[in-house]
This record gives structure tokens, sequence and C-alpha cells, in this order.
């Protein structure tokens, strides 16, 4: 078995996922995600992952085509394959982030644990993991759109989970890959870079894309299930308005959680 796993969710899209719950479970996450779109004239590689296998030679065993890295965000579960790949794009107020390596301490020693160890591939040393910098090639803005020949992507500035977080808009298909702002998986607002009102602000603004019928997020499965944005942009604004109670939560992650069938949304204590 390789480290990632791919699957084609809807025509020339595959998702291509690593399993960070396996390293460190104490995120809330089974995997993370990224995602390949091929166009007539060129791919985009929607996040780079851990960047703990080879995923460019994943990228050129599907496609020949040459291959852009769109980040949704600078964190580092999302960017670690970017050294491997020579255009990369991330939102102007998160370049200068991207440009710079991560801290990942914590991650190296989480991977010596036994569960990690029987996951990770075999030969990977984890005292040398590192995410390296890459500046990006191409900086982005809200309502850009990425031209992949027959196939557009539209840029949407949605932060809550961090200031420069974005989403990729495939309106002629149905698709929107939204990151970590919106997925059943926990939904961080409590982080440093996190903000409530924004993350309501980018909910309310996905649940009003018409035609949505695939959401693809950073975390887990992707999402069919009809209305579940309008949906999860009312839970959003229930949490952040005080119409439901929270409970505190003081681990590994702090903040207040708020507990929905949509998943779970974190906010400051």
């Amino acid at each position: 078995m390789t480290w990632h796993t791919i699957a084609l969710i809807a025509p020339d899209v595959y998702q291509i996922s690593e399993p960070l719950g396996a390293i460190e479970p104490r995120f809330g996450v089974k995997t993370v995600s990224s995602y390949l779109v091929i166009g007539r004239e060129r791919a985009a590689l929607i996040d780079s992952g851990l960047g703990i296998s080879d995923l460019r030679a994943e990228v050129e065993a599907i496609t020949a085509l040459p291959c852009l890295v769109l980040i949704t965000h600078s964190h580092w579960d999302h960017i670690g394959a970017n050294a491997q790949f020579d255009e990369t794009a991330v939102h102007e107020l998160e370049a200068a982030q991207a440009a710079q390596e991560p801290n990942v301490a914590a991650i190296r020693k989480a991977m010596r644990k036994p569960a990690a160890q029987a996951t990770l591939p075999a030969g990977f040393d984890p005292a040398a993991y590192r995410v390296p910098a890459r500046p990006a090639t191409r900086v982005l803005r809200d309502d850009d759109r990425v031209d992949l020949g027959d196939r557009t992507l539209r840029v949407l500035h949605i932060p809550g989970h961090s200031p420069g977080h974005v989403a990729y808009h495939d309106g002629a298909n149905g698709l929107l890959f939204s990151g970590d702002t919106a997925c059943r998986s926990p939904v961080y607002a409590c982080c440093a870079g996190g903000d409530p009102a924004a993350l309501l602000d980018s909910a309310r603004r996905m649940a009003a894309l018409p035609g949505v019928g695939m959401i693809c997020p950073g975390h887990d499965e992707v999402i069919t299930k009809e209305g579940w944005l309008p949906e999860f942009a009312a839970n959003v604004q229930a949490a952040v308005s005080g119409q439901v109670e929270g409970t505190v939560r003081g681990g590994f992650i702090k903040g207040r959680e708020f507990r929905f069938d949509t998943g779970p949304v974190w906010l400051p204590v």
C-alpha cells in the first residue's frame, strides 16, 4: 500500500488523501486531502498535504500536464509538498507565512509513536521530517480566476480558520474546494489567526453559491448532502451569536466546542 490514497471523485478530479489522524489523532481528523483538477491545458493541485512521500510522482502518474499548486491556506499540513513543484499560488495575506519553514518539531515527536510508525512509509525517518520553505510564484486575491484550459477555478477569500484562507469554486461543474473553512471534521476558529465573525461571513458566502453539488474539504470525506452549506452557515451563526452553548476544552486544542450534525465548530474561549 502506498502512502497516498487516490480516488476519482468527479470527471478529471482526484482526491489524494494522507492518514494524518494516524500520526496525531488529537487534531480530530482522519485524513488530510489534496485535490488534482485536470483541465485541457494544465492541471491544478489544490493543497499539497504533508510532504511525507513523493506527491509529484503521484500527480505525474495521473497527468503529464504542467501542474500549478493552489493553496487554500498556509498551515503546515496543507503545504508540505510545495517544494516538489515549480509553481505555487497562495492568497496575498498568507504569502509571507507560506514562504517560511514551519516548526514541525511536535509532529516529528508524534511520528515516533508506535501507531504512527506502523502507518508511515517504510524507511521514513521522522527525525528528518521538515516542510521546506517554498515562496509562492503567484499571489492570489479574491475573485481571481485560474484558467486550466476548458476549466476555470474562481478564488473566494473565506477567512475564519486563517486570515488568507481561500476556496476554489468550479462553478461550471458544481464543485467547491473549501479547505478547512467548511468540513465535517472540526472547523477551528479558535487557533492563531482564527476569527469567528469572519467564519460566519465566509459560511454565508459559501451557502449563497449556486449549484454546488460536491464540497471537497481539506480533511476527511467529500460532502454531497443537499443543503449542507446553508445548514452549516446556520450552525455557525448559532454558535457565534450565542444561541447555543459550547463546551470549553482545555486540552491539545483550546476553545469552545459546539457540536452540530454538520460537524463540530470551535470558537475561542
